[in-house]
């Protein structure tokens, strides 16, 4: 999986691959170099969660707690690592092309497909309630993942997606009311 991942204005394009034979561990890529770490959620609450990294390959041994937290701003995250804040943008530079989130005034919220992928995962259903910024479909595009989140918390009204689907830029995903 290809992520865009931007921080203190610099942006790189990260790749990441699971480690065959080897569950939570990933072989982690950017700009020219690589790190096989072992990566497992320690905490998720609705403030955000908490990850815990292991370098496993090659050179010295390292691990890292890192705090990821939303903000109210689209694809921003706080990320706090050994008592440090940063903000990282990911996936930003489609998240600010794309749109994907349309509204009208009886406050209903449409969660459409930003450009023409496959829905790789559904993760809600008709009824559930959502927070905002959690996550709803996961669309792949050009060998990259896109997570769609709920512009804000209400209840599931319609879903019109299957994972597996191909759907097309602009269409319909998600209703919240």
């Amino acid at each position: 999986m290809r992520i865009e991942v931007e921080v203190h204005g610099s942006t790189h394009d990260v790749t990441v691959d699971p480690v065959p034979g080897h569950p939570g561990r990933y072989r982690v890529s950017w700009d020219g170099t690589s790190h096989e770490v072992d990566a497992r959620v320690v905490t998720r609450d609705r403030h955000g969660l908490v990850l815990s990294f292991v370098r496993t390959g090659g050179g010295a041994a390292a691990s890292r707690q890192v705090r990821c937290a939303p903000t109210d701003r689209p694809a921003v995250t706080a990320l706090e690592v050994g008592g440090a804040v940063m903000e990282a943008v990911i996936n930003g530079s489609r998240a600010r092309a794309a749109g994907g989130i349309e509204g009208d005034a009886s406050g209903t919220a449409r969660l459409t497909a930003p450009m023409p992928g496959k829905a790789v995962r559904v993760l809600v259903a008709s009824g559930d309630a959502v927070e905002a910024r959690q996550p709803l479909v996961v669309v792949e595009a050009m060998k990259m993942e896109n997570e769609l989140t709920a512009p804000r918390a209400g209840t599931v009204t319609e879903v019109t997606v299957s994972e597996g689907e191909s759907v097309e830029a602009g269409r319909l995903l998600v209703t919240i009311d």
